[in-house]
């Protein structure tokens, strides 16, 4: 593992630090999650923090996030901070229309672990689970699937498009 990558996994590790999520869980088995899902250390590094600046903007000025992993991952980090103003599917196309792939392979790994139905099975009181899957099934349908799609379709487009064209004479 890197010096970056051990960075970033301690930045995300202080920040979440007394964060849990929606199923009372340390928030920081998120990121940790996300990061598992993902190849490249960048993609990883982008992975821990994703939610850093999001959640805890005073953390770290953006400035800082530059100077300590560079622009690739800042600017992959300030696609994937959800701008309230936004509706969760402006939010997507922003996303979508940067073509930043960095920032859309990791927002597919979020939107994976968001999407795994095991992360409510901690939930011990019947109701507060049967809650937590309704409205977690609710945002699978109608947000995490069409984004899925949408930046899926996207990371497809943008692969084709870098792929050498087959009837070009290689020189």
């Amino acid at each position: 593992m890197s010096d970056l990558l051990d960075q970033a996994i301690a930045i995300a590790r202080d920040a979440h630090k007394d964060q849990t999520d929606k199923a009372n869980r340390p928030y920081f088995l998120h990121p940790e999650a996300v990061a598992s899902f993902v190849d490249t250390e960048e993609e990883k590094i982008v992975a821990y923090l994703h939610d850093v600046m999001e959640d805890h903007p005073d953390y770290m000025p953006v400035s800082g996030f530059r100077e300590k992993f560079g622009d690739a991952v800042t600017d992959a980090l300030l696609l994937l901070r959800h701008d309230r103003d936004d509706s969760y599917e402006e939010y997507i196309e922003k996303i979508r229309s940067s073509n930043n792939r960095l920032a859309i392979r990791v927002k597919l790994a979020d939107l994976r672990h968001n999407t795994d139905v095991s992360r409510g099975i901690t939930i011990t009181d019947p109701v507060e689970r049967e809650q937590f899957y309704t409205k977690r099934n609710e945002k699978v349908q109608t947000c995490y699937m069409p984004a899925i799609r949408k930046l899926s379709e996207q990371l497809r487009t943008l692969d084709e498009a870098s792929k050498p064209d087959k009837n070009e004479n290689p020189e």
